[in-house]
C-alpha cells in the first residue's frame, strides 16, 4: 500500500511537472521604464538577411511608430543595427541599417488595443517586408548588407540608444533570424513553439518561466534576457489568437462638417475587424442623446482588418438639434474583447472643423507625423469652396530653429495626394496661411484621412492647426475628377545618371469634361553645389502638352523679404527656388483651356532646364546636399455632370461592385455579399432604358458593352434584398 503511494504520488508530480512546462506565459511591459536587456553577441549581429518576429498585444499606443520598441538594437555614429516598434494607432514599423543608412517598412493602421497580433519584419537583401498575422502587409526597397550592431545591446520593450520608448502592453514569443523567412516559413511556425534548434534562429524568447527575473534564449546561443525594473506581477498568460473581434472606430455619419442637421439624416457607423478570421453575421447598433436603440444585422463579409460602413435603413429627423451625442455598438459571437465594442462621439455641425489644434510636431516623443480620420460630408454640392488653414505656434521652450518642409496629405481609396505645403520659419511662430482645395472636392467626400507632416529634427517642434472650411454656395463645376502627374519628393538635379526629363504621362479626358487644368506644387532645395542649387538657383522649366512645349515656370521666389513672417533669424530674405522661410507654398496652376478635346487623350511632360552639379552626388555629411526638387502634380478635370473613373466604380452600397475585365473585354459585375444578381436593367443617364437582363441568379455577370454608343449608363443591379446602382462610362 504504501508503495503504491509513492509511485501514485511520484505519477503526480511527473503530471503537474508537465503541466507547468506547457504553461504559456508572456511578459507585461508597463509603458513607463520596464524592459528586457540581453547582452551583445556576435550572432546577434547578421550581416545579409534578418527576421524579427513577435506576438504583441498594447495595452496603449505610443504617439509615434517608433515610439513603442518590440525589439531595439539600434546604435549610432555609424548609424547601425535594427529595431521593430509600433504605434501611432496599430501601425508597425521595421528598421535597419543599411550601407550605414537607416531604411523602414511600416504598415498601415491594422492593430487595435488589448488583442494579440503576430508581426515579422523580413529583410532579404533587396527589399523590406512587412507581416501581421503572417499576410504581408507593405515592403519596400533596400540594397546592402546589414551594419552590423557591434556593441550595441538588445533591449526587448525599449530602445537602447534612445531610451525612454517603451512598450506598453505584453509581448510573446521574440525570435530572431538571420535569415529572412518567406511568409509560408512565418504562417506555418507562428502559432507555434519552436525546439531552438532551427536553422537560422539565432534568438528565441518563448518568456515561458512565468517567475523569476531573467527569460532563456532557448536557441543554441543562450543569449538569455535579463528583466528590469519588472516586478512578479509582469508574468501573464501568454498569447492566444483572436479569432473573433470586431469594433466601431468611428461614427461616420451625419458629419462634423456641414450648415446643420435635416429632417431625413442617415446614420452611419464604421465597423473594423480585429481578428485574425473573416466575421459576419453580428449585429450593430445605435442610440441618439441616450435614446432608443437601433438594431441591424451586418451581412457582409469583412476580411481580418478591413473596414465597414454601415448605413441604416430608417432615416432620421434630427432638424431640432444643433448638437447630438451617437453611441454606436456592436455584438459579436465569440468577442471576448469588449473595450472596442462601445464609441460615443458628440456632433455639432459647422463650415469649419478643427482637424489638428496645437498638434505637437517634433523629432521625439510626439513625432513628425500625425494622421487622423474625418468624416466629411457625403457630397459637397452646396459648396463653392473648400479652404485649409494652417498655423504654426511654439511648444514651451520655443520654436524649431529651421526652416523645413511641411506638408499636409490626405489619404483616399489608399492613394496619397499632397495638398498642401509650407516651409517653416526660423524659429518664430506664424501662419494664417490659406489654400484654396476646391480642386479636391471629389476626394474630401466620406471617410478622409488627414496626414500632416513637419520635416523636423529638433525636440522642440511646433505646434501645428490645421483646419477645413467650407463656402457655401454653388460651385461652378460641381464635379471634379483628380488625375495623379508627378510624385516626387526627391528628384535628384543636376546628377548626369537622373534625367532632367519627366516621365511622360498620358490622361485620358473624360468625355464629360468642360475645363481642365495642371496643378503643381514645387519647391528646390539642397545647397553648396554647382550655382548653389537647387534651393538658391534661378532655373526655368516647361511643361510640354501632346510633344508641345506649351507652359513655362520659372521657379523663384524674389519677394522672401517681404515675408509676413518677418524678422526671422537666418537668411530668410535671400530670394529661393520657389519658396520662403515660413511661408505658405501655393501651386502653379495652369488652365488647359484649348489644350485638350474631351473623349481623347492627353501627354504631358516636363523637362527641367539642363543643368550639371559638377560637385560630388549624394550628401557628403558638410556643407553639400544633394540638389533635388519636390514635385507632386495632378491634372485636374471639371464638369456640370459626374465624372466617373471606369476603373474604380463601386455600387453606392457595396452589395456589388462593377469594373472592367481587362482578360475578356468585357464589364463584370461581381456579388461582394453572397446574394445572387437576379436582374439587371440599362438605362441611360436621361433615364431611356437600353436593356433588361433577367438571370437565373449567379454571383458574377459579364456584360458586352462593346455596341454601346459613348456615354454614361446607369445599371441598376437587383437580388432578392438589395438594389444598387452603378455608373459606367463608355468610351472608345
Amino acid at each position: 500500500m504504501k508503495k503504491r503511494y509513492s509511485i501514485l504520488l511520484m505519477l503526480a508530480l511527473v503530471i503537474a511537472t508537465l503541466n507547468v512546462a506547457a504553461q504559456n506565459f508572456a511578459l507585461d511591459f508597463d509603458g513607463l521604464n520596464d524592459k528586457v536587456g540581453i547582452l551583445d553577441s556576435p550572432e546577434l549581429n547578421p550581416t545579409e538577411a534578418l527576421t524579427i518576429e513577435a506576438w504583441i498585444n498594447a495595452e496603449e499606443w505610443q504617439s509615434s511608430i517608433w515610439a513603442g520598441v518590440i525589439v531595439s538594437k539600434q546604435g549610432t555614429n555609424p548609424d547601425k543595427g535594427y529595431c521593430l516598434s509600433a504605434g501611432e494607432n496599430g501601425r508597425v514599423e521595421f528598421t535597419i541599417s543599411v550601407e550605414e543608412e537607416w531604411k523602414s517598412v511600416a504598415t498601415p493602421q491594422l492593430m487595435g488595443t488589448n488583442a494579440w497580433y503576430h508581426i515579422a519584419g523580413v529583410y532579404n537583401g533587396t527589399q523590406l517586408k512587412m507581416y501581421i498575422n503572417g499576410v504581408l502587409q507593405n515592403t519596400e526597397d533596400a540594397i546592402g548588407d546589414l551594419t552590423l550592431g557591434a556593441g550595441v545591446v538588445v533591449n526587448i520593450g525599449d530602445n537602447p540608444t534612445w531610451p525612454g520608448r517603451f512598450w506598453n502592453g505584453k509581448l510573446d514569443e521574440v525570435r530572431i533570424w538571420s535569415t529572412a523567412r518567406t511568409e509560408a516559413e512565418i504562417q506555418a511556425n507562428m502559432s507555434n513553439e519552436l525546439n531552438g534548434t532551427e536553422i537560422g534562429l539565432v534568438a528565441y524568447y518563448p518568456m515561458n518561466e512565468g517567475t523569476g527575473n531573467t527569460t532563456a534564449d532557448n536557441s543554441v546561443n543562450n543569449n538569455n534576457g535579463q528583466l528590469i525594473n519588472m516586478s512578479e506581477d509582469a508574468w501573464v498568460d501568454g498569447f492566444q489568437p483572436v479569432t473573433a473581434d470586431v469594433g466601431v472606430i468611428g461614427i461616420a455619419y451625419p458629419s462634423v462638417l456641414g450648415s446643420g442637421f435635416t429632417s431625413s439624416e442617415k446614420i452611419k457607423i464604421e465597423i473594423k475587424n480585429f481578428a485574425t478570421e473573416t466575421v459576419t453575421d453580428f449585429d450593430v447598433s445605435y442610440s441618439i442623446n441616450n435614446g432608443d436603440l437601433v438594431t441591424e444585422t451586418i451581412n457582409v463579409d469583412i476580411e481580418p482588418f478591413q473596414t465597414y460602413i454601415h448605413t441604416f435603413t430608417e432615416l432620421v429627423d434630427l432638424s431640432s438639434f444643433t448638437e447630438i451625442e451617437i453611441t454606436g455598438y456592436t455584438s459579436l459571437e465569440g468577442d471576448l474583447n469588449t473595450d472596442n465594442d462601445e464609441l460615443s462621439e458628440t456632433i455639432e455641425q459647422s463650415l469649419n472643423h478643427m482637424i489638428f489644434n496645437q498638434k505637437r510636431h517634433n523629432y521625439g516623443g510626439y513625432g513628425q507625423s500625425h494622421t487622423k480620420a474625418v468624416y466629411m460630408p457625403e457630397n459637397l454640392g452646396e459648396y463653392s469652396h473648400v479652404y485649409l488653414n494652417i498655423n504654426l505656434e511654439c511648444p514651451t521652450g520655443g520654436c524649431d530653429p529651421w526652416d523645413q518642409p511641411a506638408m499636409v496629405n490626405i489619404v483616399k481609396n489608399e492613394e496619397v495626394y499632397e495638398i498642401a505645403r509650407y516651409i517653416t520659419p526660423y524659429g518664430k511662430a506664424c501662419g494664417d496661411w490659406t489654400w484654396d482645395i476646391t480642386d479636391f472636392r471629389s476626394l474630401l467626400i466620406d471617410k478622409v484621412d488627414w496626414v500632416s507632416y513637419v520635416q523636423v529634427w529638433g525636440a522642440s517642434g511646433w505646434l501645428v492647426s490645421i483646419e477645413i472650411e467650407l463656402q457655401e454656395g454653388t460651385p461652378e463645376y460641381p464635379f471634379t475628377k483628380v488625375d495623379k502627374l508627378w510624385s516626387e519628393n526627391n528628384w535628384v538635379y543636376g546628377d548626369p545618371l537622373v534625367s532632367y526629363d519627366f516621365p511622360e504621362m498620358a490622361i485620358m479626358v473624360d468625355q464629360v469634361t468642360e475645363a481642365a487644368k495642371i496643378r503643381m506644387t514645387m519647391t528646390g532645395h539642397g545647397q553648396g553645389n554647382t550655382h548653389n542649387a537647387a534651393e538658391f538657383s534661378n532655373f526655368t522649366h516647361h511643361l510640354l502638352v501632346n510633344g508641345e512645349e506649351t507652359f513655362e515656370q520659372n521657379l523663384w521666389r524674389n519677394d522672401c523679404d517681404q515675408n509676413t513672417c518677418s524678422n526671422q533669424s537666418g537668411t530668410w530674405t535671400l530670394s529661393r527656388a520657389g519658396w520662403c522661410p515660413g511661408q505658405d507654398v501655393q501651386p502653379w496652376e495652369w488652365d488647359m483651356a484649348g489644350h485638350f478635346t474631351p473623349g481623347q487623350e492627353v501627354v504631358l511632360d516636363f523637362v527641367l532646364e539642363e543643368y550639371t552639379n559638377f560637385n560630388n552626388t549624394g550628401y557628403n555629411g558638410g556643407s553639400h546636399t544633394e540638389p533635388h526638387y519636390r514635385c507632386h502634380t495632378y491634372f485636374i478635370q471639371y464638369s456640370n455632370e459626374d465624372i466617373v473613373d471606369v476603373e474604380n466604380i463601386q455600387s453606392k452600397d457595396n452589395n456589388f461592385i462593377g469594373y472592367p475585365n481587362p482578360t475578356s473585354g468585357l464589364y463584370t459585375i461581381r456579388s461582394t455579399n453572397g446574394e445572387a444578381i437576379e436582374s439587371i436593367t440599362i438605362n441611360q443617364l436621361n433615364g431611356s432604358v437600353v436593356q433588361n437582363i433577367s438571370l437565373a441568379g449567379t454571383n458574377v455577370y459579364n456584360i458586352d458593352l462593346s455596341n454601346y454608343r459613348d456615354g454614361i449608363y446607369i445599371l441598376k443591379v437587383q437580388s432578392q434584398h438589395k438594389t444598387s446602382v452603378i455608373k459606367v462610362v463608355v468610351s472608345k
